[in-house]
């Protein structure tokens, strides 16, 4: 979702950048530049909440990679005492 997100976004930059490439002028009406305004700062939002999003699971996992799963347990062998029966 994020590549597609990002594609559109420089897209919308393009057709705002450079209006003649697409047949609209110097400047495109200016309904149709404030609605691709609109459109872009909206899949930045978008674009800025998967990236801290992804970048929230990322730091949630590196520290889970430091915690043992089961605490008492250690790769150590062990020898279980007799009792005396």
């Amino acid at each position: 979702m994020n590549s597609r997100l990002k594609h559109i976004y420089l897209l919308v930059g393009r057709v705002l950048n450079n209006p003649t490439a697409f047949g609209l002028g110097e400047r495109p009406p200016k309904a149709l530049g404030d609605a691709l305004t609109k459109i872009q700062s909206q899949l930045m939002k978008e674009l800025q909440e998967e990236i801290s999003e992804e970048n929230f699971q990322a730091t949630e996992l590196s520290q889970d990679a430091d915690i043992p799963v089961l605490r008492g347990v250690t790769s150590t062998s062990f020898t279980v005492p007799k009792t005396g029966t």
